[in-house]
């Protein structure tokens, strides 16, 4: 008999594999020359690409939350994702030949936020926390359009098998790590002096947990763009079917962040076609009243 685990994983498998069928398929009007060059130089490494980054987010999504003890932390709504794009864009003026230039800025970028919330962690609480996040997403984002106004600089729309390939080297190795250190996140459920007694040092995890998060979204924001709520979304999710086992959680939020991102940018390449809706705007009509929810639902609790 299947548990409830099991289940979880073979519909999402199952649902990941329509929806990369039907991302494939879609769009074709004939078998010529023009449409097999569309499919492997444009809309397969477009796919890779949403695969690939909505795994990382989501992955990131939940590593950074398990960090800051915030279930609302999340690397678009902190700050990270468009300090990331701010510095890749940076890079990508200093050092326009050298695409690498713009993931290490990216990663710089994402470090410089996560570090900055992380030194006001002690001493703001998670409401007040997200509202610093979103205080610095303003800033960056502002300086990012003063350095370039063309919001799809970096986007799913733009993917080549160039930033693809940096994209999947530097995903693939991160969920590795993740997977290795995904057992340590569960320590941080317990309080800071329970871990010291058991001779690990907190700050050592969450610094751990908090660089591996930050690689895997900068790295996505360098090559895809912004794209927000796939770290909140996803992790949510996962924890509701499989509990809180981060052996459990990191290989579902990667399946699941996967799922998202490549669903929405399918729907938004076809649902106005020719034209196109943004992946992020998409995410953005779910992911506002889903976190709206989440705010609520914990205010009642705090008050129960």
């Amino acid at each position: 008999m299947l548990t409830k685990k099991t289940t979880a994983y073979l519909i999402l498998t199952l649902l990941l594999a329509i929806t990369i069928a039907w991302a494939l398929t879609s769009g074709a009007s004939s078998k010529g020359l023009a449409d097999l060059n569309i499919l492997f130089n444009i809309r397969l490494p477009r796919i890779i690409s949403a695969l690939l980054g909505g795994a990382a987010l989501a992955v990131s999504g939940a590593f950074s939350q398990a960090a800051l003890r915030n279930p609302i932390a999340e690397p678009a709504l902190l700050g990270i994702s468009s300090a990331a794009n701010l510095f890749a864009l940076i890079g990508g003026v200093l050092l326009p030949a050298l695409f690498s230039a713009k993931i290490i800025a990216a990663i710089l970028g994402g470090c410089l936020a996560f570090l900055t919330l992380a030194s006001l962690q002690k001493d703001l609480d998670p409401y007040r926390l997200i509202l610093v996040g979103v205080a610095l997403n303003a800033v960056f984002s502002a300086l990012g359009n003063l350095l370039n106004p063309n919001q799809n600089a970096f986007s799913l729309a733009t993917s080549t098998w160039t930033t693809t390939l940096f994209l999947a080297v530097i995903t693939l190795l991160g969920l590795a790590v993740a997977l290795v250190i995904s057992p340590f996140a569960n320590y941080l459920k317990v309080g800071d002096r329970q871990l010291q007694t058991l001779g690990l040092s907190p700050k050592q995890l969450r610094i751990s947990l908090l660089s591996l998060a930050t690689l895997l979204a900068a790295s996505s924001t360098a090559c895809i763009g912004i794209l927000a709520f796939i770290g909140i979304i996803v992790p949510h999710h996962a924890r509701f079917l499989l509990g809180h086992d981060y052996r459990q959680l990191v290989p579902f939020c990667a399946l699941g962040g996967a799922e998202l991102l490549l669903l929405t940018d399918t729907i938004g390449r076809l649902v106005i076609a020719p034209n196109e809706i943004s992946a992020n705007i998409i995410l953005a009509i779910i992911g506002g009243p889903f976190l709206i929810y989440i705010l609520l639902g914990r205010k009642k609790d705090a008050h129960s």
